[in-house]
């Protein structure tokens, strides 16, 4: 599991990364707004391990620590609608 904290001046937004056997997940919380999943379902271990680390690396290389809200909601959504466009998406 990968887990980071991103900080803005409105909200701190937890972002996790995890995988299973065949599913990688991919979960953004914050108290404020509560949590969205977003899951793929692959056919193998390797594949999972794969998908967790291409995603692990565009978060390191997107997100920062401290970062302003409109910036970070900015690339969420470009993360979102690239990257995760085909995933699953539970709210909770």
């Amino acid at each position: 599991m990968i887990q980071t904290n991103i900080i803005t001046p409105e909200n701190t937004y937890q972002l996790v990364v995890q995988h299973t056997t065949n599913q990688i997940s991919f979960g953004i919380f914050t108290p404020a707004f509560g949590q969205t999943t977003f899951r793929l379902f692959v056919s193998d271990l390797a594949t999972a391990n794969y998908f967790t680390q291409y995603l692990s690396g565009i978060l390191a290389l997107t997100f920062q620590k401290h970062m302003s809200n409109v910036n970070f909601l900015s690339q969420l959504q470009k993360l979102i609608n690239k990257q995760l466009a085909n995933w699953q998406v539970t709210n909770q």
